[in-house]
């Protein structure tokens, strides 16, 4: 963040919004529309103030559009083959929904701050993602796939839990 932002906030409220940004971006690494959905919605209820080049995320197309996604994602989830298939593409999914969720909760215009957000929130994402598709093909292994949808299950309530917390968290802040 640039001077005047480090100013305006203490370190403690620095080290909560990145540390906030990165478990989301963590929760993204585990299913990519929940927490943007989480954040659209709690921007849309004026529960969180959305940077202003976020403020899109909070219009009702985008949060239909990523309650779509959630279900078809959910959903494609628990088949086996498909989910493998989806981890692939999620690859670069995944790390894009992380940055983009870390970024919304970013309150000013600090090109470090965003910077951060991006590369930190992608690299989180990201990193999540392969510990979770890596789990997901030894799963594959040792019950012929079987064991995939009991392990869908669970990241799907690790991931609505994770987010709304979250959330929570920072519409409290």
């Amino acid at each position: 963040m640039d001077a005047a932002a480090v100013n305006s906030m203490d370190i403690s409220a620095i080290a909560m919004i990145f540390t906030l940004g990165a478990l989301l971006a963590a929760s993204a690494g585990i299913r990519a529309f929940i927490p943007p959905f989480f954040m659209a919605c709690a921007g849309g209820l004026g529960w969180v103030t959305l940077p202003a080049e976020m403020q899109w995320l909070a219009t009702p197309v985008a949060i239909g559009t990523l309650a779509v996604a959630i279900v078809l994602e959910i959903l494609a989830d628990k088949v086996p083959v498909v989910d493998h298939a989806m981890d692939a593409v999620h690859l670069l999914v995944k790390p894009a929904a992380g940055a983009l969720t870390a970024a919304a909760l970013m309150d000013n215009n600090s090109m470090i701050a965003w910077t951060a957000a991006i590369l930190g929130g992608g690299a989180v994402a990201g990193a999540t993602h392969v510990a979770k598709a890596s789990v997901r093909v030894g799963s594959t292994a040792t019950t012929a796939g079987t064991g995939n949808p009991i392990l869908s299950i669970i990241e799907d309530v690790v991931a609505i839990g994770l987010s709304s917390g979250l959330m929570y968290g920072v519409s409290h802040m």
